[in-house]
């Protein structure tokens, strides 16, 4: 997770939820926070990126001048897209489990589904919750400087990144 504080000077070319920018005289083109919210020329936003530099990766964002946080993908998202996908596949691999490996195989395969599905959800929910924190936690300073928490968390945090 790397945190970005942009001062949007100039945004331009805004098309269906996306759009390109210019700041500090380098441009960035075809970025999208959630493809509603087009931030306006002179404000200022904390933007969480995964990879730092690479605007196709906003992850979350929030405008210094209001205390509202945006995530790309909420959990109930991401919940919603896993209840599609056990739709779509899900009677095909127990079912295949219980042709090839019988009752039990396909329980077990049923059963690792659900438990996958849960894990992917609650991962979300806590790196959601950790984006927040950590925008909710920026503040701006005189002059205009926006200082930021300590992002790497305490050793038993359990929504801390990865070293």
């Amino acid at each position: 997770m790397h945190i970005e504080t942009v001062r949007f000077d100039r945004v331009f070319d805004v098309k269906w939820g996306y759009f390109s920018f210019e700041a500090n005289g380098k441009p960035e083109y075809g970025v999208a926070f959630d493809g509603e919210v087009v931030p306006r020329a002179g404000a200022t936003f904390a933007v969480v990126l995964d990879e730092p530099g690479n605007w196709q990766k906003v992850t979350g964002w929030r405008d210094l001048s209001s205390a509202t946080v945006g995530l790309k993908r909420s959990a109930w998202d991401i919940a919603f897209d896993l209840v599609m996908d056990m739709y779509l596949f899900g009677l095909l691999i127990p079912f295949t489990a219980l042709l090839f490996g019988g009752p039990w195989a396909g329980l077990l395969a049923v059963v690792a589904m659900v438990l996958a599905a849960g894990a992917i959800v609650v991962g979300a929910v806590l790196h959601n919750r950790q984006i927040e924190r950590v925008l909710h936690a920026l503040s701006t300073g005189p002059a205009g400087v926006v200082t930021a928490p300590d992002t790497q968390g305490q050793p038993g945090d359990p929504t801390a990144p990865a070293r």
